[in-house]
């Protein structure tokens, strides 16, 4: 990005790039599609206030999908101390993983 490109854009365009090395490509193209998409986004939403949110329910709902695939029946005390939570906590996280694949899988009965 160029010396009078605002921080944020620069940083976005260098988080892009970074990723995409990671992910295999060669540092020429991740620099000018991660330039690409800063570009983008600062005229699409450019002067625009803009909330970016932390995704913590996100985090949260990974992390209960996670506890429902290592349940085993009988393993609550174990999980609850791997993640912190209390017995209860991992009883419900359990039930309310279990409902929505159930959900899933069955759509809308009526």
């Amino acid at each position: 990005m160029s010396r009078g490109a605002p921080q944020l854009i620069a940083d976005l365009a260098e988080t892009i790039a970074a990723e995409l090395v990671k992910s295999g490509q060669t540092e020429e193209i991740a620099v000018e599609i991660g330039v690409a998409v800063a570009d983008k986004i600062r005229g699409d939403w450019g002067g625009e206030p803009i909330y970016i949110p932390k995704g913590c329910a996100i985090d949260i709902s990974r992390r209960d999908v996670e506890i429902f695939e290592k349940f085993n029946g009988t393993n609550h005390h174990a999980l609850a101390r791997e993640y912190n939570l209390t017995v209860i906590h991992i009883y419900r996280v359990v039930k309310a993983v279990r409902l929505e694949m159930v959900k899933k899988r069955q759509g809308a009965l009526f």
